[in-house]
């Protein structure tokens, strides 16, 4: 019995993680989707307003996969003995299902990127086309606009061995993660904005380190956090519901006051202290993860079977997707279309759905006619965690049904390595 709720409790984990990564993938389409507008329309139109608010309302994408990459990584190895066999394979598999997609991915947008730029013409492609140019494009992230990503988690997996001996060797130091982490990054911040002013300062990885802390502390403090998160219509006066309250609360009106600032420059050219964007966008980012984890659960309990499984796939393939969106929307937003408010609204619509359901299907696709996709869109999980039947009519039930194709299964999933 005791190793059946184990058991239960361990796919309720990586359950909730591929959900959080869905709601996290989302979030990023939808700012990259109305980063267009938010540019060509006019700020006086009434759609303004809408198109500012998804785009700043929904930053919190990048944040949320920080935390999730260090949450899985210290849920993972936090308890096994620090070897180097344990290092050297944890490098082995950053540098085939993350580093490896990575380069061809860079590859393809850098020889896309310079091919349109210079005519659409062959030739033009191979003068213009630098070696050097690339290599340092590759090292940097630059390689087109959203790759900074992957680049900052390289970072974040240079330090990940040292931090994970130290916290192993001196446990009670996870307990202070939290903080430690808001005060490294806003004592970058601050020195940043005093004394650099570095223009890339979005690309280091030290300034989601709180993010990146916040996902350690999680991930070696899941069970502990998990009970605290979980709240059922018999705790409602409880002070575990008042506290969640608050960080909800505390949540919703930093985003709306991010958003508000946001809409103020944009449309009116009125400027706040660059400390004040910065604050704003680190609380509204960083409460997102705890409150989308706390949704997650909330989802997996109340969604239909169809709609977790969506999420639950779409989570899955989450990787693949934000590779390959960019430049699905690069194509589609080059497409010609009117000046109508008719005409460019649904259009628009229609670049979301494009970018979502296209690179879905792409990477699905890919993953069912050959099991060498992951080579482009890192890995899928061992054991799919489709919900074969709603946890309300049996907990008892199974509800991880293996891949169909073997060839497709990497031992690699979202909670365990």
């Amino acid at each position: 019995m005791k190793a059946e709720s184990t058991s239960l409790s361990s796919r309720e984990q990586i359950d909730a993680v591929y959900i959080v990564r869905a709601l996290a993938i989302i979030g990023v389409l939808l700012v990259h989707t109305s980063a267009v507008p938010v540019e060509t329309v006019a700020p006086v139109s009434k759609t303004f307003g809408v198109y500012n608010f998804i785009n700043i309302f929904n930053k919190f994408g990048t944040p949320t996969f920080i935390f999730l990459s260090a949450f899985v990584l210290f849920h993972s190895y936090f308890s096994r003995p620090f070897t180097g066999e344990l290092i050297g394979r944890f490098y082995k598999r950053r540098l085939l299902y993350v580093l490896l997609p990575y380069l061809i991915f860079s590859l393809g947008y850098y020889v896309a990127r310079t091919y349109y730029l210079h005519g659409l013409s062959w030739e033009g492609l191979i003068q213009n086309a630098a070696p050097a140019e690339f290599f340092l494009k590759l090292l940097t992230g630059k390689a087109f606009y959203h790759l900074y990503f992957v680049f900052i988690n390289v970072q974040f997996y240079l330090l990940f061995p040292a931090l994970l001996w130290i916290l192993q060797r001196y446990p009670s130091l996870s307990r202070h993660l939290v903080w430690a982490g808001i005060v490294l990054q806003w004592a970058f911040v601050l020195a940043n904005h005093w004394n650099g002013q570095y223009a890339d300062k979005g690309s280091l990885a030290v300034s989601y380190i709180s993010n990146y802390f916040l996902g350690a502390f999680c991930g070696i403090h899941y069970e502990s956090i998990k009970k605290k998160s979980l709240i059922s219509s018999k705790d409602i006066r409880s002070r575990q519901t008042r506290n969640w309250l608050i960080v909800w609360l505390v949540w919703g009106t930093a985003a709306a006051a991010h958003v508000y600032i946001w809409h103020q420059l944009r449309a009116y050219g009125i400027v706040l202290h660059g400390l004040v964007y910065e604050g704003l966008w680190h609380l509204h980012s960083f409460l997102t993860a705890l409150v989308l984890f706390q949704a997650a659960h909330f989802l997996l309990r109340r969604l239909s079977r169809a709609w977790v499984n969506a999420l639950l796939h779409l989570g899955m393939v989450s990787f693949g997707i934000y590779l390959l969106h960019a430049g699905l929307l690069s194509f589609y937003f080059n497409l010609p279309v009117g000046d109508s408010p008719s005409v460019y609204h649904p259009f628009v619509a229609g670049g979301f759905l494009w970018a979502l359901f296209a690179s879905w299907i792409i990477v699905r696709l890919g993953y069912q006619l050959t099991g060498s996709a992951w080579i482009l869109f890192g890995p899928l999980p061992s054991a799919v965690p489709f919900r074969q039947k709603h946890p309300k009519e049996s907990e008892s039930v199974n509800r991880i049904r293996p891949l169909r194709n073997d060839k497709m299964i990497i031992t690699l999933d979202a909670g365990k390595e």
